[in-house]
Parts: structure tokens; C-alpha cells; sequence
């Protein structure tokens, strides 16, 4: 379950991701740089392996532990790709294929626009189909949906097994967890197709992912914003469904777009922003779950200051520290309002400061400088709680039943690609 948004501005184009997972789902956030590979070999995706030949531009990724592919990510060429699963009438879904974060990862690392990144999904479905379990302690099966962007253009491509359809964006657009094009598209594989999302939906699991509630809340929110900045973002990525506002830790809510882990649902395991205006460009990441308990720390592409790593260990490290600093907020160890208020004055600085920085027209030297600097003031925020941290891994009696259980397994077998090796207890 995800939500992704992209609007164009005056000044550039602003884009947007949660990532709804599994709570116990570390995503993780990687740079992989450029890579050249001479001749055709096998390159692994998570469940198979395909044969072609390209080099592959350098990407910034947010990505689920144990897969290959990836949640969202931006290149080198300023393309952005959120991906989000939808719920359809295909069949095969069980059967091994690419994963749709696999060709997500596809997509970014050989395209250099927006609609290259299109093209390149459809080549990949059509040429290896899409199927394998996507769940990381369930099994959980689904096509895919994306929000495909560069500076300058974006498109909403949507899939039922191998069926597609294409949507160029003019000034705005968000998708969730369900198909929404109609008969309004620019081109799709069908050649009569009349309206995708009606021929294709499978109703009960698009009724149940809350898609609805989230999508509409997204697209009422873009729409009335004339100018979207990232506070805005920000503030739509935290958002909670107000009936669920109030049992966010004790019975969750599916249809808040910071997801909380509820009965049926999963969770926002990690939240990212892209903000392209005046000819410069910040990468806002948690680096984390639960975005309204997150800063969003200012990064810049080709600069691994955390929440940004090249090492996957090492970003495991830095989502599971944060990650029982939640919960132990669930289990109510800490004044949650005190540490809002600190989050949030924190926040405003970093927003701020990196506005002033990019009005100086700074080096990369200024720019790794300041993301270093946010980096040591989160991480000093993050320290003060480390106590609390510890009586909780002690204790675990004092979380909410479900978040109990869930617990018991965080950090646990996190890299298995297998799902009986990942599950084992």
C-alpha cells in the first residue's frame, strides 16, 4: 500500500512517496553508482534472472531489505519513479517474474527521461511479465502501478499482468492502490480500450486497501495548494484520517496516508520527497518509518550522508534505531507531545536553512556540508531517547498487543530473499 504525488509548480516539479509495508520491513536507503557492464550477462533481479546490455546510470534508492528492486528512487538524470501495487483480474500472479520494484530499479537505471522510463517498464513486462510474492511475512501477490517523472514531464502508467496503459500528466496527479484510468490515456497495449480501470479492477482488495480514502485526500490537498512546497508535502505525507487520528497506535488506520499498522494493513516504512524549483534539486528521506514521527533530513544526490548509505547493513542500522524509537512512543515511554513540538521546530530549521543555502548558489562541498550537519542534529534528537530505546527491548509489555508480537521479529533474517528462511522463527 503506497501513495505517490507529483505537481508542477511555477518554478520546477515537486514529487512525493510514502512506502506502506510490512511494519517489520526495513527500507532501505542505498546509493548505487554508475555502472558499466561490457557484453550480455545474467543481471539478478530478486526472483529471476534476465540477459541484457546497458550500462546503469547511478540511482538513489528506497528499497525493501530482501529485494533487488525498489519502493522509489531517483538517477542521475533527475527520472523519479514511485511504484505503487493495485489490485486486477490478471492471472499468473503467482507465477515468477519481475517484481514491480524490480522494474522500477529496471527503469532507472537505463532511462534519461521520464519516458524512457515508461518505454523501458513496458519492455520489460512485455519481454518477462510481472509475478512472485511481494509480501515480507505474508504472502501477498499484485500488479503494479507508477508515477513516472523528470524535471520536466510525467506520465501514470498502470498494469494488469501484461495489459498497460499510459496517462501523460500536464500539472498534477497522485495514484494510490488502485487502477484510475479510464478512457482518459495517451496510449495503452490494448487496441480497443475503453476504460482500463473498469475492464481490469479486482473490487474487494481495491475496497479494502482504502485506497479511495487516501487517493481523495492526496488529490483535494494538491489541488487547493496553488504553490506546493515541502512543508506542504510534508504535511500531506503525515497525514491522518481524522475518525483514525485517535487509536493510530492501538488499532491502526488503512485510510490515513501515514499508514499505521492495523488488523488488514501494512505501514509507511519510509517517506521521500524530490523538490526541483530554480534550477536546483533536494531529496528530502526519513530514512525511516511512521513520517509523523520523521524528519525529513535535506539530501543531494551523489552525496551518502545518512539517511543515505552505500552500505545496505548500514542503513539497516540507522531504520532499526529509529524503528524502536517509535515504538517506544507506541508503548508510551515518551511524551510524545514534547518530542512532536522538538521534530517539529527541528524541521522548520532544516527546511529554512536548506532555502538559504540554494538561494547562495553553494559547491558540492556546502551542500555535503549542511547535509552532514542536519544528519549530526537528527541524530543527537534521535540519542536523547536512547534509554527509553533500551527499556523498551527489555520490556516489551508495555506495547499495544499486535506491535508485541511484530517485535519479537524486527531486524530478524532482513536480507532473505526466501520467505520460509526470512520467517523463520
Amino acid at each position: 500500500m503506497c501513495d505517490t504525488l507529483i505537481k508542477f509548480n511555477e518554478l520546477g516539479t515537486i514529487f512525493g512517496k510514502n512506502s506502506d509495508r510490512s511494519p517489520n520491513e526495513p527500507n532501505l536507503t542505498v546509493f548505487i553508482p554508475r555502472t558499466k557492464q561490457t557484453g550480455i550477462s545474467p543481471k539478478h533481479c530478486t526472483y529471476i534472472d534476465i540477459e541484457e546490455q546497458f550500462d546503469a546510470f547511478a540511482m538513489l534508492l528506497v528499497k525493501p531489505s530482501w529485494m533487488w528492486g525498489a519502493e522509489m528512487g531517483i538517477n542521475e538524470k533527475s527520472v523519479m519513479i514511485g511504484n505503487e501495487a493495485v489490485f486486477t483480474d490478471s492471472s499468473g500472479k503467482k507465477k515468477t517474474g519481475l517484481l514491480g520494484m524490480d522494474l522500477l530499479r529496471l527503469a532507472l537505471e537505463k532511462a534519461a527521461t521520464a519516458k524512457d522510463a515508461v518505454d523501458t517498464i513496458i519492455f520489460f513486462l512485455k519481454k518477462y511479465g510481472q509475478g512472485g510474492n511481494c509480501g515480507f511475512d505474508k504472502h501477498f501477490y499484485y500488479d503494479n502501478s507508477f508515477l513516472v517523472a523528470d524535471k520536466d514531464s510525467a506520465y501514470i502508467l498502470e498494469t494488469s499482468g501484461k495489459e498497460w496503459i499510459v496517462k501523460s500528466i500536464r500539472s498534477q496527479a497522485n495514484i494510490s492502490n488502485r487502477l484510475s484510468l479510464e478512457n482518459n490515456f495517451d496510449f495503452s497495449s490494448g487496441t480497443n480500450e475503453t476504460n482500463f480501470r473498469k475492464s481490469h479492477t479486482e473490487p474487494i482488495f481495491t475496497y479494502f486497501s482504502r485506497s479511495k480514502n487516501r487517493q481523495t485526500c492526496v488529490r483535494d490537498s494538491i489541488e487547493n495548494t496553488a504553490h506546493l512546497t515541502v512543508s506542504d508535502i510534508i504535511a500531506i505525507l503525515q497525514s491522518h484520517d481524522s475518525h483514525d487520528a485517535s487509536k493510530l497506535y492501538s488499532k491502526g488506520s488503512m485510510k490515513s496516508v501515514c499508514m499505521h499498522y492495523s488488523l488488514l494493513g501494512d505501514h509507511t516504512t519510509s517517506s521521500m520527497i524530490v523538490d526541483n524549483e530554480n534550477n536546483s534539486q533536494t531529496i528530502w528521506l526519513t530514512g525511516s518509518s511512521t513520517p509523523c514521527l520523521s524528519l525529513y533530513l535535506p539530501t543531494y544526490f551523489g552525496i551518502d550522508i545518512p539517511p543515505v548509505y552505500k552500505d545496505e547493513k548500514e542503513s539497516l542500522n540507522y531504520w532499526l534505531k529509529r524503528e524502536f524509537l517509535h515504538r517506544a512512543i507506541y508503548a508510551g515511554l515518551i511524551d510524545e507531545t514534547a518530542y512532536k513540538q522538538e521534530l517539529g521546530i527541528l524541521q522548520k530549521r532544516f527546511i529554512e536553512e536548506n532555502k538559504l543555502l540554494l538561494a547562495s548558489s553553494p559547491t558540492k562541498q556546502q551542500l555535503k556540508a549542511f547535509s552532514q550537519n542536519c544528519h549530526l542534529l537528527e541524530d543527537a534528537f534521535i540519542n536523547q531517547y536512547s534509554a527509553k530505546i533500551d527499556e523498551l527491548k527489555t520490556d516489551l509489555s508495555m506495547l499495544p498487543k499486535r506491535w508485541r508480537k511484530k517485535t519479537l521479529m524486527l531486524g530478524k533474517n532482513v536480507f532473505e530473499t526466501d520467505f520460509e528462511r526470512r520467517n523463520r522463527k
